[in-house]
């Protein structure tokens, strides 16, 4: 499995997550003649992921099953 937390520079890294939002876009599938669903959910949700070893915040954002983070604390 591929590490889910933001990179942190520290070993003893601990993270808490909070404050998930998400958009509310009906995406009905729609599939191809070999069963693939070609209108994927598109929903975005945000987060925010707090390091408490080293101080860093950072939002995460979820679209497409592929997560990225903004650091928007950095101690």
């Amino acid at each position: 499995m591929k590490n889910p937390n933001p990179e942190c520079p520290r070993e003893d890294c601990r993270f808490t997550y909070s404050g998930g939002t998400s958009t509310l876009v009906a995406y009905i599938p729609i599939y191809d003649k070999n069963g693939v669903n070609i209108n994927p959910d598109a929903n975005t949700t945000t987060f925010k992921v707090n390091c408490l070893s080293c101080g860093k915040i950072w939002i995460g954002t979820t679209c497409l099953g592929e997560t990225t983070y903004v650091v928007i604390k950095n101690d």
